[in-house]
């Protein structure tokens, strides 16, 4: 899939008004590269952290689950967006773009057979999205989430903390909104953003001039 976007939807977003009309305008947009989106956990994966430490789960069990729970919130998404279509493989993939439609991947049966991550909450849909875009050799990386981009400190804590509108991928693994491998797994990826999901002119802005208000990941 070479000349592709990769678009992690976070599960952030689920409950945000406008979330189905939002795939909707990515699956209509008329840019010359194909978009590949890759759900996040959502209130599916949430559950799996509560269960996790509630029960004392094993890691590895607790990273299947959330696997599981990112195809669980792929069918949701498809569910709210009439031009979205779940798919299970690459190839699928392509069959669906060939028909017009936006395909969602559901990762639990790629992963199954080759997971290459450790099991850890360290590892989340931010790091597996940033794998899926470098097995289909995507151009570039969007994750979209619930907020503007990465800040220098907490804004919920701090709310006068500023938005970066740059970090480093060897320093991304610092800040909370982002997993901590995600700065391995991003590498050799030309472009990578962190946009605000629930203000869609952003998402359409970057579409069409590759940035926009968020937070870009460089290379150094």
């Amino acid at each position: 899939m070479r000349n592709s976007v990769v678009i992690k939807v976070g599960g952030s977003l689920a409950r945000t008004r406008g979330l189905g009309a939002l795939l909707d305008s990515i699956a209509r947009w008329r840019g010359r590269r194909r978009i590949l989106v890759v759900p996040g956990g959502g209130p599916f994966a949430d559950l799996v952290r509560l269960e996790y430490r509630r029960r004392k789960l094993s890691e590895s069990a607790a990273h299947r689950m959330a696997i599981l729970a990112m195809d669980q919130y792929g069918l949701y998404l498809c569910d709210v967006a009439s031009r979205a279509l779940s798919v299970t493989t690459l190839s699928g993939a392509r069959t669906a773009l060939r028909s017009a439609r936006l395909p969602v991947l559901l990762p639990s049966g790629l992963l199954a057979e080759h997971d290459p991550f450790d099991h850890s909450w360290d590892v989340t849909s931010d790091s597996i999205a940033a794998y899926i875009a470098r097995l289909v050799r995507a151009d570039a990386l969007l994750l979209l989430k619930d907020v503007d981009g990465v800040f220098a400190a907490d804004p919920k804590l701090d709310p006068s903390a500023p938005l970066l509108s740059q970090v480093a991928r060897s320093r991304i693994g610092r800040f909370r909104c982002i997993d901590r491998q995600f700065g391995r797994w991003v590498r050799g990826i030309a472009s990578c953003w962190i946009v605000n999901g629930a203000r869609p002119e952003r998402v359409s802005e970057w579409l069409e001039r590759g940035e926009t208000v968020g937070t870009r990941v460089s290379a150094r």
